[in-house]
């Protein structure tokens, strides 16, 4: 037990002398905080990319519309229950498609932003030599606000002409 307290007594007068070498590194360490959320309404790849995926979950919805009223009328006609089965499955494996489709295109558009976006706080927090970045929500007080940079960064990626696609 006395040697429980004597290990616990050498850890607490460490802890202290260590303290004051503690916070001098903390005030050296350099804060930013960004607000995402400006930065992506602001982005005018992101506002793009909404209004693709708008269009391509349209797309889905007008498919799944004119396969309902397919089946539907098929069903009026009084066609045989087997006829009804195919027609559903093959509705259906279109509808898979298309809703697959539009999820890969939907991950592949949010990875491509979220590379953009982080790049350019990386880059902005160099630039200002920040060693950490934080969302601005999640600070009280306190911290080097870099949004408008992160903004005039990915208005030149937007700006930038686009690479040629690989062929296929």
């Amino acid at each position: 037990m006395q040697y429980v307290q004597k290990s616990f007594a050498s850890a607490l007068a460490l802890a202290f002398l260590a303290m004051p070498a503690m916070a001098q590194n903390a005030s050296k360490s350099a804060i930013g905080v960004v607000d995402r959320e400006k930065v992506i309404t602001s982005f005018s790849k992101a506002q793009k990319a909404a209004d693709e995926l708008k269009r391509v979950e349209d797309s889905v919805r007008k498919l799944l519309e004119e396969s309902n009223k397919q089946y539907e009328e098929a069903k009026l006609a009084k066609k045989p229950q087997a006829e009804l089965e195919g027609l559903q499955k093959k509705l259906q494996s279109r509808i898979d498609e298309e809703y697959k489709k539009a999820q890969t295109r939907a991950q592949s558009l949010e990875t491509s932003l979220e590379t953009d976006i982080d790049s350019a706080i990386k880059a902005e927090a160099e630039s200002r030599k920040l060693d950490t970045v934080f969302m601005k929500g999640a600070v009280l007080l306190g911290g080097t606000d870099i949004t408008e940079g992160v903004v005039k960064r990915l208005a030149q990626v937007s700006t930038a002409p686009a690479a040629t696609p690989a062929s296929k």
